[in-house]
């Protein structure tokens, strides 16, 4: 069998991008063996607003799925400044949708990714105003937020820092952590959950192996960030929220829980975070 015996535990995927052309074909099938190995709530987070809106309409069909609705910062170049008004007039109408959970896939930015120019200044300060705008968004619908935050660590905990403290009520999770633990210390001070993937299980992630093992249990999701980042011993295959099995049953040997507390815990943080079902 291709998941952890899962008998009495139940498992929630806080981040798969299953609105994404990779499930296209079989969508149906991944989330039947979702079901199948206990993962009975998924959050499908946005990246523009047509994929917002896809993964509402995925949502809506089937009952286990929720949306997240956002604008990532890899897009956020595309949308000029006469547009962004009416972009996120757009994105604010979408939050009417009981199966919107969250604001989100959302952050900042400043990797410099193979085959494509470094992020400028002006680039990054497009960045920062599609953030606080989204972030407002968040609080004026009292959503949390799905934060996406690579090489920009520092300029995150600052920008969130100082919004918190007009906006005391600001509450989310930073998507598939990887930085320091000072870092880290940062983010569970402001009280956000951290959200861990299936890279954790490799073996050479020494430095994210002892990230989790920093996290409290009480302040982890357990995320796939599917269809990317597949836990071993699927590693090289598309990744699917069944697999996150596999991913607990890691994060639980190394900070040595039960796979069964580790599944507990977790989904209760995301009923908690983001007023889903909660675990049986």
């Amino acid at each position: 069998m291709y998941y952890i015996d899962t008998e009495g535990y139940m498992f929630a995927d806080t981040h798969a991008h299953l609105n994404f052309k990779a499930f296209d074909k079989d969508l149906d099938a991944v989330i039947a063996r979702a079901n199948g190995a206990a993962v009975k709530n998924i959050i499908i987070p946005g990246a523009k607003i047509d994929s917002s809106q896809k993964a509402i309409d995925i949502a809506k069909k089937f009952s286990g799925c929720f949306a997240a609705i956002g604008i990532h910062p890899h897009h956020s170049g595309e949308i000029s400044h006469e547009r962004l008004s009416t972009v996120l007039e757009t994105l604010s109408s979408l939050t009417v949708n009981q199966k919107v959970v969250a604001i989100g896939e959302i952050g900042l930015d400043k990797h410099h990714y193979k085959n494509y120019p470094p992020v400028s200044e002006d680039g990054f300060s497009q960045q920062k105003a599609l953030l606080l705008a989204q972030l407002d968004i968040a609080q004026t619908h009292k959503l949390p937020v799905i934060l996406h935050c690579r090489d920009a660590q520092d300029e995150m905990l600052e920008l969130l820092s100082s919004y918190k403290k007009t906006h005391p009520n600001i509450r989310g999770v930073f998507h598939c952590f990887e930085s320091t633990l000072t870092h880290l210390k940062k983010v569970l001070d402001l009280g956000f959950y951290v959200g861990f993937d299936g890279n954790v299980t490799y073996k050479e992630n020494t430095k994210l192996h002892k990230l989790v093992k920093a996290t409290p249990l009480s302040q982890l999701l357990l995320e796939t960030d599917s269809p990317y980042l597949t836990p071993v011993p699927f590693r090289g295959t598309r990744n699917e929220p069944a697999y996150i099995t596999n991913t607990a049953s890691f994060i639980a040997h190394l900070i040595n829980k039960s796979s069964a507390n580790v599944a507990l815990e977790t989904s209760i943080n995301a009923s908690s975070l983001f007023h889903l079902p909660e675990p049986l």
